[in-house]
């Protein structure tokens, strides 16, 4: 970029440098929007309305990019925590109906076959605790490939003009999207190990409740981090499209 820019003089030079900046100042706004609001990120939204969001924005960008991996595991770390919660669910229901009398119990043993069928094993607050951590880090993975792919294409690939300061605000929204889903994440696996751990001593539960906020916490710093590692791509791609509209191919004019 400094580079590009100490090769121009004059009006054209006072003219990019103020793109550039304008550029500058959204994800500016945005760094200073994070610091300010850290508590609104952990908002509720379904695994079905993140994937359409991201979809659309990705479309917004207009980029070939398909959120295609983020969204198989976002939909896996919100399956599998879902599924154990119907079976804690399930299991504490029946204990309470096998605690109001022998009755139930003695039907039960009439039928073995059912009883095996429909038993499922609530998995322990260690093993909740590891899928919630190895799930936020594949989530984050994802995501930071995600905008990888993203800036690649931004660079090389993009179907069509799109101005870098609008880029730069749908990208801002695509991040935003992203810290939300796995604040979200975060929060519903540490209400999850609450649950199963209900009967677990504060000195073995909370370490893990609070590693797993650790754990969501740097996630949303990661991807907030990769966006303005975003900043120079977009000021590159600006850059490459003033210069070929300054210097047109055979048979195109310059732009006025």
């Amino acid at each position: 970029v400094q580079s590009f820019l100490a090769s121009l003089d004059g009006e054209k030079l006072e003219l990019l440098k103020n793109d550039l900046i304008s550029i500058k100042d959204i994800f500016a706004a945005k760094e200073l929007e994070n610091e300010e609001s850290q508590e609104d990120q952990a908002s509720e939204e379904k695994g079905e309305e993140f994937a359409s969001t991201l979809t659309e924005l990705l479309f917004e960008l207009h980029v070939a990019a398909t959120p295609d991996k983020l969204n198989k595991a976002m939909k896996k770390a919100h399956d599998w925590v879902e599924e154990d919660e119907a079976t804690v669910s399930v299991n504490m229901a029946e204990q309470s109906e096998e605690n109001t009398g022998e009755e139930e119990t003695e039907e039960k043993a009439e039928n073995p076959e059912e009883d095996k069928k429909e038993e499922r094993r609530t998995k322990t607050v260690e093993e909740v605790y590891m899928l919630s951590i190895e799930s936020l880090a594949e989530v984050t993975a994802r995501c930071i490939e995600q905008l990888h792919k993203v800036a690649e294409l931004i660079l090389h690939g993009q179907e069509e003009e799109k101005p870098a300061q609008d880029q730069a605000r749908v990208l801002i929204k695509l991040t935003t999207a992203m810290c939300k889903e796995v604040a979200s994440l975060s929060k519903k696996f540490m209400n999850f190990l609450t649950t199963v751990g209900s009967d677990k001593k504060a000195e073995v539960l909370n370490p893990m409740i609070n590693s797993v906020l650790l754990e969501g916490c740097n996630s949303t710093t990661y991807i907030q981090d990769a966006l303005q590692l975003l900043l120079p791509v977009l000021q590159v791609s600006h850059i490459q499209t003033a210069g070929s509209e300054a210097h047109p191919g055979p048979g195109q004019t310059p732009s006025s």
